[in-house]
């Protein structure tokens, strides 16, 4: 399959979609369809983002890993460490079994987002120090402040305030779209139930995308039309694609 992260960059700066309320019983949707729709329910929408804003409180203040890299929670990587100040790092991380943030930085330009992980463990030493440590994200952040050298350390540290982690799948259009989308792509049947427990961190973690798309989600002030849209226009391209596969066979 196409990489789909070239294709979508491109294309979705072009259009500004809209949604409606569709029934369950009809969840495959036609692209130009639902460029014509209405926009999705603009009291929910509002509520979430109050619920949203709520859950911003909690503020710390946590030892910086700047990386052109976004983790959601329960994803893991692997982290080769060999700058002396990211090992000392790891090394404090380890001795008081703390986490550390990642924010995010995109052409040497430092962004306003990030993830916080764990260390859980090490995978491999090298002979010149160096390390390979595997990660795992537990939480998301704004960040607030940050400071490229904390002395006495040699790392920096940043001020977060936390963001909310547990936003479920509310919208009746986002729950069509992420139904249709484990049937269709993953050929994986989940009901309505379940896709309504799902969080939007779950869901997007499933979907494979690029670490600047990883951040677009990250950052956007309306996160369930964003994977909404990211959905749908996956969904678009891989039926096209299947359409023009079948045609071609036909002929």
């Amino acid at each position: 399959m196409r990489s789909l992260s070239t294709i979508f960059s491109s294309v979705l700066k072009k259009f500004s979609t809209v949604f409606a309320k569709r029934k369950k019983t009809a969840p495959v949707w036609p692209w130009t369809e639902i460029l014509q729709q209405d926009i999705l329910n603009k009291a929910k929408i509002s509520q979430i983002n109050e619920k949203h804003l709520s859950m911003k409180t909690r503020q710390l203040t946590l030892p910086m890993f700047p990386l052109n890299m976004v983790l959601f929670p329960g994803e893991t990587t692997k982290l080769y460490i060999f700058e002396e100040r990211y090992k000392q790092l790891v090394d404090d991380c380890l001795d008081n079994g703390a986490s550390f943030g990642i924010p995010y930085i995109e052409k040497g330009v430092l962004k306003k987002y990030g993830c916080e992980v764990k260390i859980n463990r090490i995978l491999k030493t090298y002979e010149n120090g160096g390390m390979d440590v595997l990660v795992e994200g537990t939480g998301l952040f704004e960040l607030l402040e940050f400071t490229e050298v904390l002395r006495p350390k040699l790392y920096g540290a940043g001020l977060i305030e936390y963001l909310n982690i547990n936003q479920k799948i509310v919208l009746n259009n986002l729950q069509d779209a992420t139904v249709n989308y484990f049937g269709t792509v993953q050929n994986k049947l989940i009901d309505y139930d379940t896709v309504s427990n799902l969080t939007i961190y779950s869901v997007a973690s499933a979907l494979q995308l690029t670490y600047p798309e990883k951040y677009l989600l990250l950052a956007s002030p309306n996160q369930q039309i964003h994977l909404l849209n990211l959905l749908t226009f996956i969904i678009h391209i891989i039926n096209t694609e299947q359409r023009l596969k079948d045609r071609f066979i036909d002929n």
